[in-house]
């Protein structure tokens, strides 16, 4: 499947807040990496108590809860509510 989101497309987020914000099952998300100090966006498969698993929509490229494990909710950022498509020239 080919990526809903393209690096240089720019993204629209409400910030997560835990227990006052709901995560839900296809849901895109913004996260810092478990163990680098970088951010990435993908999309919701599984919610549990405390952690999220996530998937990328480009599955054979994508460096997602295959790789990373269970991404714990304190490390997301917020949810993407829309996007814009940047055509870069």
């Amino acid at each position: 499947m080919l990526p809903t989101l393209k690096e240089s497309d720019i993204v629209f987020f409400k910030k997560y807040t835990k227990n006052k914000s709901l995560l839900n099952v296809g849901q895109i998300v913004i996260f810092h990496h478990p163990f680098k100090n970088i951010r990435l966006i993908k999309r919701i498969k599984n919610v549990s108590k405390n952690s999220i698993e996530v998937l990328g929509d480009n599955i054979e490229y994508s460096e997602d809860s295959n790789k990373l494990g269970l991404i714990n909710k304190e490390k997301v950022i917020g949810i993407v509510t829309s996007k814009i498509f940047n055509v870069k020239s």
